[in-house]
């Protein structure tokens, strides 16, 4: 694999943007009970047909189009593996860690496993089909999931991951070698289910996703989590590409080792543009979380993405979520994309960073980014 060339890599890919909409705002605005939504294909179908356009009723041009897909469940790959899964009244599902042990992981792991035939997998397969039965003129993608290698240990171990990272590294080493080729091994029939040779980048399918991972101290990471990164990469993925929430300073300087040509850092407080900036060279996007905007102004939103722009990112995002279906925010979402458009054209016709960061207001630069979490 040919390593990126960093020192031109940032210059080269334009500034872009994009808003994401939440399936928690299509069943809000539909009035379906999210239970129902991720069990029963009948109530997913209803809240596309009847979300979507109250979505776009709500937010006008703002609102992108909106990918269906059976319910985003991210435990698809651990649920085949054993993990069983509780789908409670009124919130989200969760998963219930099926080995109490590293050995009994092991073991488990050294099995062969029919992913088509275990778990929930046949019930979602079926939904899948009569989801794609319901938009026969639409792409439909399939939401049985997976996620990256680190978080994939603990979903499977629970609280023991924690403490085996210290207190049984060897054998913890080799149930994440097995545990992380289960996870390529599952990408591989994700694919053959969605009649694909690699993962379809979108929704969200092609990237590594790995919150937990930034738990793991950055003296662990060599260890722990850089071989499993380039294990997974080696799967049928689209490219090197990382989601990973709450990392810090001290462990961006990991991410070039990887090849990585994106990188997001989603919801991380220890971080801002600028720190983000300054520890590595990939290029990497800002995200305006749903619920900052109940405190911030269409002002604070337009700045947000200008000193965003103007300290490196090269993209910022934002998503459209239950809590934010209002007209008072649906205002906030269009000065985000106005100012996101702007920051683009702006960009693209030979302006400079410093340029863009003039664009923030007097109040703006005071705020972002030492007080804005104020």
């Amino acid at each position: 694999m040919k390593k990126p060339n960093y020192k031109i890599l940032r210059k080269e890919k334009k500034f872009d943007w994009f808003v994401g909409v939440y399936s928690n705002s299509l069943w809000t605005l539909a009035g379906i009970p999210v239970r129902d939504y991720y069990t029963n294909p009948s109530a997913c179908i209803e809240a596309y047909h009847k979300g979507r356009p109250l979505v776009k009723e709500l937010f006008g041009e703002a609102m992108p189009s909106i990918p269906i897909l059976t319910p985003m469940i991210k435990y698809g790959h651990v649920n085949t593996i054993g993990a069983k899964l509780n789908f409670p009244q009124g919130g989200e599902v969760h998963h219930i860690p099926p080995f109490n042990s590293l050995q009994e992981g092991i073991k488990r792991l050294q099995e062969p496993i029919d992913f088509a035939t275990s778990g929930l997998t046949p019930s979602y397969l079926d939904f899948y089909k009569k989801m794609q039965n319901a938009f026969p003129d639409e792409k439909v993608y399939f939401g049985w999931q997976w996620e990256g290698p680190v978080t994939t240990a603990w979903e499977l171990l629970g609280v023991n991951f924690m403490y085996d990272l210290f207190d049984k590294p060897d054998a913890l080493r080799q149930f994440m070698k097995l545990s992380t080729a289960s996870s390529v091994e599952y990408c591989r029939f994700f694919c053959k289910v969605e009649n694909t040779k690699i993962l379809n980048p979108e929704p969200d399918h092609g990237r590594l996703c790995d919150d937990i991972a930034a738990m793991v101290p950055p003296k662990m990471w060599p260890d722990f989590v850089l071989p499993y990164w380039d294990m997974f990469y080696g799967g049928p993925v689209p490219a090197r590409i990382l989601h990973c929430e709450d990392m810090k300073a001290d462990q961006l300087q990991f991410l070039e080792q990887l090849s990585l040509i994106d990188y997001d850092p989603g919801i991380s407080p220890k971080l801002n543009p600028k720190i983000v900036n300054a520890g590595t060279q990939v290029p990497f996007g800002w995200r305006l979380p749903g619920f900052r905007y109940s405190y911030m102004s269409c002002q604070d939103v337009e700045d947000f993405v200008y000193q965003a722009a103007a300290d490196g990112a090269s993209y910022v995002h934002t998503h459209i979520e239950a809590a934010m279906c209002d007209q008072a925010t649906a205002k906030k979402v269009q000065a985000f994309v106005n100012a996101a458009k702007e920051t683009k054209r702006l960009l693209d016709n030979g302006a400079s960073r410093s340029e863009i960061g003039q664009r923030v207001s007097a109040d703006g630069r005071k705020k972002f980014w030492d007080h804005w979490l104020e």
